[in-house]
């Protein structure tokens, strides 16, 4: 790292100890949307993600304000010109968007306010005022930031302490996982509950679900939450027809309401449990019986054969679960294997092949038709499903759902580890989480304390008989826990602690000298800052809010956050510098007409940067080419019928940002291999363009050649771009020059046109022992070597040159002017080596040293 670095990063952690001002205050949307405030606001700086929610996502949060429930605090950074939204744009953007009547509320968005479907903001505002006062009238949380007692901060300083804030907020988010969700959804749910003791009472009835349904990952204990979801699906697939649920749209809704259905109308449900339990043992059986014989089975097949059951148990046939039925279903799953294969598993024809494949042996078997099942009748049952509950929550009972919500109160840590060691809290009631959060984001949270920055609220909710739950913060709580060594109550009233319990600090960015740290190895004056620190915490009293759900504000809290990949462009944008992110950015926008990997097409796709991950990837993959890294940074290999490519580690390109944000090397080195991907989309350009086409013309015939040299020879109505098509075109191309490119243009097109082709769809008899790999390779290597550079060897001898000369009757090759050996003279190649010419004798002519000079490496195309 150079000085300048050095004395940067030094402001950096100056400003974070010593002048950060940190305020929290609540406004009403009327006040923060109001015209002179909304325009001070930027509320999608460059750092931030675009704006991703679908239309369901932003109903289901502009009902959540409509019924008064909590909402996660907006943070703002405030530098005296203007104010930036550093975290809640998704939130901002929605309220606003709704305002200005950019989208109507969805029924699937709304889960209680059902009647308000289609509404606009003014068509709201016409029917019931009173609705539109009380959403303008809610309040939003803010927590700024501000500079206090510091000059203006340069370009680079700025933009690292507006990301630094940025990547705190966004710490320790660990999405929740759908059968996490569901946990919380069915909480109260008989079945459900019932099921829940049962695995937890009965070790080996989870060990037999986990063994025969998931992956074997011997080393990691299988979660109940995981079990409860598999076991809720399998109860109720036999009710939804495949081709259906094949499709995969709307899947997750239509299965949850068909389970609603099955567990309001099941009139014994122990009778329902016990035959679902003496199936799932029975296949576990098959799974041993093909073990100890050595029968290729996997988890689909047994999936598959649970269904089964379950659907000629429907048909009420009469069977008995003995061995020789065992031995038959373990023989037919290894003799049709194949339609049973766990790759591409989620494709709508590999989802029918193998349940369609299932079918056919029960009905060989016992002689029934089960086409209902596999193609549905008619489809008014599952209309029935999907229609809307008889009681839908009345427009004038909406003030009554509303919350009766006080102001956040301030409680210190040790006021919080005093109450909790009288048994008050409950971190876990049951339908939350287990304890995930890692040891690196728990550091973050502990120097955000050690540096007084402000963390989200914690929701408590305040029963009748005394227990304060935890419904929301409750990995904060436990970080906090865990590093000052204090214990908890979980949902069975155990003291435990936490996972990570008296952990050391691992990997601080501001606060260096802490690393390693254990609390009690902290200096006083810290371990005091610690436990005087101030959370925030929004009690919901049950005595006050008595229609209120704890569950609901759950889940309005968590379900589905569109949570930023790890190692992904999103993430990427937050932190990384911003003159290659810039840059990056650039060359997306500049080829998006035609070089692109997902184009908005419809009004409701989003833009998740997946065409600046794109370029970043190429841009990784030519970086490491160039360096020569050892690691396997793209791989491409034959899968089934065609080859494919990938991206080795995500990761490796985040490694790859952290020097080039630290170091100017290697940022010039990174920026050197942008520069060589968009000469790569220039070659690409050159190669799809082969005719005359007008300005306006352009982009389309780009955009549709490139579609088709992509598809080979796939139907392209059914094909969209993907990474590795790009990958291959790198690979192909990385080390044939431009003057090449230029000159055999129409060649290469056609020859790629070719490749693409053969690796989209394999022949028949390369298909097996990787042979259509090493056909590709073979392939790629002759089209290479055709178009390869040839190097600069060959020396003349006098003779050489005198012999030339004679041959070409005492002129130069290049102006026919008379020359003689002893001029000043140099050998010129007829065909240039840039455009495919040989360093041979036969390519050469001698011309005068200044003319040669004078035409520099310009070619006669």
């Amino acid at each position: 790292m150079k000085m300048g670095n050095s004395l940067r990063q030094e402001d950096f952690e100056r400003i974070f100890k010593q002048h950060l001002k940190i305020e929290t205050y609540s406004k009403s949307i009327d006040s923060l949307f109001s015209p002179r405030l909304k325009s001070k606001i930027n509320y999608k700086p460059y750092y931030q993600r675009n704006y991703v929610w679908d239309d369901h996502k932003a109903t289901y949060f502009i009902e959540s304000i409509l019924m008064g429930t909590e909402i996660p605090p907006l943070i703002f950074f405030n530098n005296n010109t203007d104010i930036e939204v550093i975290d809640g744009r998704q939130r901002f953007e929605t309220i606003m968007r709704f305002m200005e009547n950019n989208f109507a509320l969805t029924g699937k968005g709304l889960s209680v306010l059902g009647q308000l479907k289609k509404k606009t903001y003014d068509d709201l505002a016409k029917k019931d005022k009173k609705i539109i006062e009380s959403f303008l009238d809610a309040k939003i949380r803010i927590i700024e930031f501000a500079l206090v007692n510091e000059p203006p901060l340069d370009k680079f300083l700025e933009d690292r302490v507006k990301k630094e804030i940025f990547s705190r907020y966004n710490t320790g988010i660990t999405p929740l996982k759908k059968s996490e969700i569901d946990n919380a959804v069915y909480d109260d749910d008989e079945i459900s509950t019932i099921f829940k003791d049962l695995l937890k009472s009965k070790k080996q009835l989870q060990n037999i679900f986990y063994d025969t349904f998931f992956k074997s990952r011997k080393e990691i204990e299988p979660k109940v939450e995981q079990t409860l979801s598999f076991i809720r699906r399998f109860l109720v697939l036999p009710k939804y027809p495949i081709n259906s649920y094949a499709r995969g749209h709307g899947r997750t809704e239509t299965l949850s309401k068909l389970y609603d259905y099955f567990s309001d109308s099941i009139s014994d449900e122990k009778k329902a449990i016990e035959s679902f339990i003496l199936k799932v043992e029975y296949i576990s059986r098959v799974k041993a019986y093909s073990d100890k014989n050595s029968l290729p089975i996997n988890r689909l097949a047994l999936e598959c054969f649970l269904w089964g059951l379950s659907v000629i148990e429907m048909e009420e046939v009469s069977f008995e679960y003995d061995d020789h039925l065992i031995k038959e279903i373990s023989e037919y799953i290894a003799e049709n294997i194949q339609f049973y294969s766990e790759q591409d598993s989620h494709y709508y024809k590999q989802v029918i092949e193998r349940y369609s494949t299932t079918a056919h042996f029960f009905e060989t078997k016992f002689k029934v038709l089960l086409d209902v099942y596999l193609n549905g009748g008619t489809k008014n049952t599952l209309r029935t499903f999907q229609a809307p509950p008889d009681t839908m929550t009345k427009l004038s009972e909406l003030e009554s759902l509303r919350l009766n919500k006080p102001e956040p109160t301030r409680n210190s840590i040790e006021d919080i580890r005093r109450v909790m060691q009288r048994r008050r809290f409950l971190v876990r009631p049951s339908y939350q989480r287990s304890e995930v959060i890692n040891i690196t984001k728990s550091s973050g949270i502990i120097e955000s304390i050690l540096l007084g920055i402000v963390l989200p609220p914690i929701f408590i909710y305040k029963r009748e008989d005394g227990v304060n739950e935890v419904i929301d913060g409750q990995q904060r709580i436990l970080t906090i826990l865990g590093y000052i060594g204090s214990e908890y109550i979980d949902e069975n009233d155990k003291t435990v602690f936490s996972k990570n319990h008296k952990f050391g600090i691992r990997k601080p960015r501001i606060l260096t000298e802490i690393e390693s740290l254990k609390f009690d190895k902290l200096p006083e004056e810290q371990r005091n800052k610690i436990l005087d620190f101030q959370l925030y915490i929004v009690e919901i009293e049950e005595s006050k809010n008595p229609n209120f759900d704890p569950v609901d504000l759950f889940i309005r809290l968590n379900d589905k956050p569109y949570p930023i990949r790890e190692h992904s462009f999103e993430m990427w944008n937050s932190w990384v510098d911003f003159e290659v992110i810039g840059q990056i950015r650039n060359i997306a926008k500049q080829n998006y007409s035609w070089f692109y990997l997902r184009q908005l097409v419809k009004s409701k796709d989003r833009d998740r940067m997946e065409n600046e991950e794109l370029i970043t990837a190429l841009s990784a993959i030519n970086y490491f080419e160039k360096k020569k890294d050892q690691r396997k940074y793209l791989y491409i290999y034959q899968k089934e019928d065609r080859i494919n490519a990938m991206f080795g580690d995500k990761s490796y390109i985040s490694q790859l940002f952290m020097d080039v944000t630290e170091n100017s090397h290697a940022k010039n080195d990174f920026i050197e291999s942008l520069k060589g991907i968009e000469s790569f989309i220039k070659k690409l350009k050159y190669i799809v363009l082969d005719t005359h086409k007008t300005k306006e013309e352009l982009a389309p015939y780009l955009k549709a050649e490139l579609d088709t040299l992509f598809v080979g020879n796939r139907d392209i109505k059914y094909s969209k771009r993907s990474m590795q098509d790009f990958y291959i075109a790198w690979f192909l191309l990385k080390d044939i020059n431009m003057e090449m490119i230029k000159y055999h243009r129409l060649k290469i097109k056609s020859e790629l046109k070719e490749i693409y082709t053969f690796i989209k769809s394999l022949p028949q008899e390369l298909r097996l022992d990787n042979k259509g790999y090493d056909a590709f390779m073979m392939k790629a290597k002759t089209f290479k070597i055709k178009y390869q550079k040839d190097e600069r060897k060959l020396k003349l001898s006098e003779t050489e040159k005198l012999e030339l000369i004679l041959k070409q009757g005492n002129k130069s090759g290049l102006s026919e002017a008379p020359i003689f050996l002893g001029d000043e003279i140099e050998p010129d190649h007829t065909t240039p080596l840039a455009i495919g010419g040989k360093d041979n004798l036969e390519n050469i002519t001698i011309a005068h040293k200044d003319e040669n000079r004078k035409k520099g490496s310009k070619n006669e195309i």
